[in-house]
């Protein structure tokens, strides 16, 4: 799982984005800044771990209004990933909540797959 890896998500806002696991168990996500057009969301920064042949985790993104700048509150996504040689494939959900900690919504669970990027 560690590395760097090109993500096709179907389900979510903007369905292009680059994941990176790093050998201690933390990761990365990123996608393009306009790529959702609601609300405009940081970086993604989570933890995994393995189960067997599963890669377990999630991330968590901060969200703003696009309108008004002010702050809107949190996105946490859930992922369930199965690695093969250099591609994956898995299902993941998001969460949103407010500034308050209230849950504001759940998304129907989103279809990863993914190609690990390398420098060849």
């Amino acid at each position: 799982m560690v590395g760097v890896w090109e993500v096709w998500v179907d389900g979510a806002p903007f369905d292009h984005h680059v994941m990176m696991f790093n050998a201690g168990g933390t990761m990365l996500q990123s996608n393009p800044e306009g790529g959702n057009a609601v609300s405009s969301d940081s970086t993604g920064m989570g933890v995994w771990r393995a189960e067997g042949d599963r890669v377990l985790g999630g991330f968590l993104e901060t969200r703003a209004d696009r309108v008004t700048r002010l702050a809107l509150g949190r996105s946490e996504i859930r992922f369930d990933l199965r690695v093969t040689g250099d591609a994956f494939t898995g299902t993941a959900v998001a969460t949103t909540y407010d500034r308050t900690g209230t849950s504001t919504g759940e998304a129907p669970p989103a279809e990863l797959r993914a190609r690990r990027f390398t420098a060849d």
